[in-house]
């Protein structure tokens, strides 16, 4: 069954290598589908969505708010910031840190990733592996150009609660990859739609982060679009998703208020 898996999920990551004509991540920074604006290094984005979901999991069945804090240099290559979300009903609450650098279509950032909806308790500055909420991800990718418009990045879990138990009974850090692939299909003005497959792994075992086995753990499409009522731009993002190993499907609706 471990040979089969990992030949699954090569076999789906390959076959969107083959697809010719699409991008991801929903809880990637908003995308300004407008003109350049005035430079500003400091500022604060506002996503309403009617649900949350991150890498295959359902992070929040009920709809969030979520805030981006960020300075930002003038090339716009490198940025610094804190993210936070919550739930409507109060369920889910996370606060996060990051930097992220991206040049020449290389991208790299390092997420402080805080969930602590079922941590009552949480300590921020706790980061022992046994009782800590966060859990540190590095992420580098790349983004070809419009000709062939395909979008790469790999990410690993360094430090935090990705845990397992070694045979002596000590924690030890699983070290939990997610590769995934983003592909646009099509495009037309302010319009377009993307397919896109990640699986989730992690060297030397079964069970990781994202699942049991290794899998694919989040595919499907995803659709932007910018609305405009009268003269306001309300960028829409709508994600058709299908996690195999988790056997379950949502859509997801994020609306970039500002």
């Amino acid at each position: 069954m471990k040979n089969i898996s990992k030949v699954s999920l090569l076999a789906i990551l390959g076959l969107c290598l083959c697809l010719h004509g699409w991008a991801q991540d929903t809880t990637a920074r908003k995308k300004d589908t407008l003109s350049v604006k005035k430079y500003k290094p400091f500022d604060i984005n506002l996503q309403v969505r009617n649900l949350y979901i991150w890498r295959g999991f359902r992070v929040s069945n009920s709809p969030i708010s979520d805030a981006d804090l960020h300075y930002t240099t003038r090339d716009g290559n490198f940025a610094v910031g804190v993210w936070g979300g919550e739930s409507f009903d109060g369920e889910y609450r996370e606060f996060d840190y990051y930097v992220s650098y991206k040049t020449s279509g290389f991208n790299f950032s390092v997420w402080d990733i805080n969930n602590f909806s079922n941590y009552p308790n949480a300590n921020l500055f706790n980061y022992n592996p046994a009782s800590t909420s966060h859990f540190i991800d590095v992420t580098a990718g790349y983004q070809f150009g419009d000709s062939f418009p395909l979008s790469i990045n790999w990410s690993t879990i360094v430090q935090g609660r990705d845990t397992y138990t070694k045979s002596n009974g000590q924690l030890a850090n699983a070290y939990s990859n997610y590769v995934v692939l983003d592909y646009r299909i099509w495009k037309e003005g302010t319009s377009d739609l993307h397919i896109f497959a990640g699986g989730g792994f992690a060297f030397g075992r079964d069970e990781n982060f994202y699942g049991s086995k290794p899998n694919i753990v989040n595919t499907g499409l995803t659709f932007n679009k910018d609305l405009r009522i009268f003269s306001y731009h309300l960028p829409l993002a709508a994600t058709a998703m299908v996690s195999p190993e988790h056997k379950y499907g949502a859509l997801q609706l994020v609306f970039n208020v500002f």
